[in-house]
């Protein structure tokens, strides 16, 4: 007898036990994941090649709103003959059966309705950073995860490497005494997409011509409806508040994320916002320093979070800062304008009581004591790298370094200072009860901007 894999799933929900695997597969030597891909072109074709690259994988559907567009040329070149689809539901449909794990590789506002539908489906779930574009959205991604039981990943690579495995090692054994803290600080000050229109915006783009093959209405998801404009496409999204996250949600999760977890910060409980230049209500200021406080856990004290972006707003660095280089495995995009000659590039710092500071880069940079000549303490050598640890869990045979559980509350600390960015104002935060304190328009954006969810797409909104 056939059994569908959604009629499986809901069987076994409506009987109160939730799948734990990746569909009913069982995975035996030699065999490959099955991996839809939503999102095939720039910082995704990354990804599948990076996919690939690990040998576990096999490359069973694409998925791309602009398939006819430049951006997806490679991959449809390197699959010929896997299907291909402009709409996730379509693909999810049709793939059913077919595959174990979707990633999705597409604009922050896009993320959300794609890893939601494959839950409910029973696959593991690959989502680019940052995990959902406001913070009900990561919500109701944690609360899913928990009750399909699939795998999750969040693609913040360096949370496999010597980073990530030097900040768990050093703070089990004592290296970093969490009790000493006095200080974080994470910053990206290389220029941004938005740059170039310097703070002088004051509308959303004219509706110009649809290019041809382009599912706009699918493109657009779940966001407020908005004419289709060249200034919102191939990664320009990342500007405008209403579908991206800005350079905190880009780069917070690869110079934060270790200090979050490790030393356990959990949410504020006020965002802070000063030095703001460029500021309008419709993209990302030129510049800002945000400051996020976390109440004390443990043996860690109350602490501050310093956030500094812009090109010229630098951090004050601790004495004994050395100039690092930039991280080999950060990918660069094509037509990226990251500078990599800049002498400060993204990274993090931290300070301890004792007058010691640390420094590290982005991604899988390691750390170390600033100003300090002695050799780094030994820790834990990297296995798998983020894309092979995400397959090996499908498998059954390792647990994901940065599943939901992990990547959604780091993801709300950058809903937050999102929100703070938006309105050019500090906000109060009550994370017992997951509201802004005291500000009613700020409240009413955890849950995204007006119109949003757009009409049809509500059902994604419901766990």
């Amino acid at each position: 007898m056939h059994i569908s894999r959604r009629s499986f799933i809901r069987a076994a929900l409506a009987a109160g036990a939730y799948p734990c695997f990746a569909g009913f597969r069982a995975f035996q030597p030699g065999d490959k994941v099955r991996l839809a891909c939503v999102g095939i072109g720039q910082q995704a074709w990354n990804d599948i090649r990076e996919f690939e690259k690990t040998k576990l994988v096999e490359i069973a559907a694409l998925c791309d709103t602009d398939l006819d567009g430049g951006q997806c040329a490679e991959a449809l070149k390197r699959y010929p003959d896997v299907p291909r689809f402009r709409d996730f539901r379509k693909m999810l449909d049709a793939m059913e059966g077919k595959i174990d794990a979707v990633a999705v590789m597409t604009p922050d506002h896009s993320h959300f309705p794609a890893l939601m539908a494959s839950m409910k489906r029973g696959l593991a779930v690959f989502s680019e950073k940052p995990l959902a574009h406001t913070f009900e959205e990561c919500e109701l991604l944690m609360a899913a995860a928990a009750k399909y039981g699939v795998v999750t990943q969040m693609g913040n690579q360096g949370h496999s490497g010597e980073n990530y495995f030097q900040f768990r090692d050093y703070v089990e054994n004592g290296v970093i005494d969490v009790s000493k803290l006095t200080k974080l600080v994470a910053h990206m000050n290389n220029p941004r997409r938005w740059h170039k229109w310097n703070g002088r915006v004051s509308s959303f783009p004219k509706a110009e011509a649809m290019p041809a093959g382009l599912d706009w209405e699918t493109w657009l998801g779940t966001a407020s409806h908005h004419d289709y404009s060249k200034d919102y496409v191939q990664g320009e999204w990342r500007s405008w508040y209403d579908f991206g996250n800005g350079c905190l949600g880009d780069w917070g999760a690869h110079t934060m994320d270790t200090m979050h977890r490790f030393f356990e910060l959990g949410l504020p409980t006020e965002v802070q916002i000063k030095d703001v230049e460029g500021w309008n209500p419709y993209v990302f200021p030129m510049q800002d320093t945000l400051t996020f406080k976390f109440p004390a856990k443990g043996r860690r004290p109350a602490i501050d979070l310093e956030w500094y972006e812009g090109v010229t707003n630098l951090p004050e660095l601790p004495k004994g800062y050395e100039a690092a280089g930039w991280d080999p495995s950060i990918p660069v995009a094509k037509g990226s304008t990251e500078d990599k000659s800049r002498k400060l590039n993204p990274g993090k710092f931290f300070y301890l009581a004792d007058g010691t500071a640390w420094q590290g880069g982005s991604h899988s940079a390691p750390i170390k004591m600033c100003g300090s000549k002695e050799k780094a303490p030994r820790f834990t050598r990297p296995g798998s790298n983020h894309y092979a640890n995400f397959l090996l869990a499908v498998m059954g045979r390792e647990e994901t370094r940065s599943p939901f559980s992990v990547s959604a509350p780091l993801s709300e600390v950058f809903c937050l200072g999102c929100i703070a960015q938006r309105l050019n104002r500090g906000i109060k935060f009550d994370p017992a009860a997951k509201r802004i304190v005291g500000d009613d328009e700020a409240n009413a954006l955890l849950k995204g901007s007006k119109g949003t969810p757009r009409k049809g797409w509500e059902e994604f909104y419901r766990v």
